[in-house]
């Protein structure tokens, strides 16, 4: 009887604790997909969900990091507020950080809404993000060397910050990164354009129009109009 009813026990808190892990579960690929959407009422619903949930798990780094590049993507859909929203976003990039010191996406998160901050901000405070930015993106390639969404924002980096003395800018490295990155994903167009940017850059604009008459040429170029606009602006310019 003793047994019995021990396992009566044992069953009905396996239960209870079923249902308290499946009260605090968060659909975590659900939500990316919502971001991925570019669609603005999507983005806030994934907000919305990501912030229900950390009210209750705060220190959820993985909801911390998640909701940092909802924010960005927030931003970049959006006229107004695009400052708030870019602040909000790194303050969550932050605390993620602190959550999970050991998972490269706190960092990637926290240099591409400092980049963005800058960008909105103006040339000087673009600046002075620059050496932090680059930090960030040193430690998340340190922490996973695979991460390709960092070798692609460090080559645009070295692209467009100023040479020495004023800042990093460098040719080379913009290449390395960008070579990098298509290596790791070649089927990411964003990936190419930036490489034909940084061969362009390198003064080697043959190759680089090839690159983007490839991109041209490619139908899943036209699923993206804002990255399909990048790229006839950038083949007009090297075209000229």
């Amino acid at each position: 009887m003793f047994k019995r009813t021990t396992c009566c026990v044992v069953l009905v808190l396996i239960m209870l604790l079923g249902l308290s892990l499946q009260a605090w579960a968060i659909d975590y690929r659900g939500i990316e997909e919502l971001i991925h959407s570019k669609e603005v009422a999507k983005i806030e619903q994934a907000i919305q969900r990501l912030e229900a949930h950390l009210a209750k798990e705060p220190q959820d780094g993985e909801a911390l990091w998640l909701t940092a590049k909802a924010y960005l993507y927030l931003a970049d859909y959006t006229e107004d507020g695009k400052e708030e929203l870019l602040e909000t976003g790194k303050s969550h990039a932050e605390a993620a950080i602190e959550a999970l010191p050991s998972s490269p996406h706190p960092y990637f998160w926290h240099a591409s809404l400092m980049g963005r901050l800058g960008q909105t901000r103006g040339i000087l405070s673009s600046l002075f993000m620059v050496k932090p930015m680059k930090e960030d993106l040193e430690q998340t390639i340190e922490l996973d060397p695979h991460y390709a969404d960092a070798h692609w924002v460090l080559s645009q980096l070295y692209h467009q910050a100023p040479g020495f003395p004023l800042s990093i800018g460098n040719k080379k490295l913009s290449l390395q990164h960008a070579e990098k990155a298509v290596e790791l994903d070649s089927a990411n167009l964003e990936y190419q354009l930036q490489l034909a940017v940084a061969l362009e850059y390198n003064g080697r604009k043959e190759e680089a129009i090839q690159i983007l008459e490839g991109l041209l040429a490619n139908p899943a170029l036209r699923q993206d109009p804002v990255l399909k606009a990048q790229v006839d602006e950038q083949y007009a310019d090297f075209t000229k």
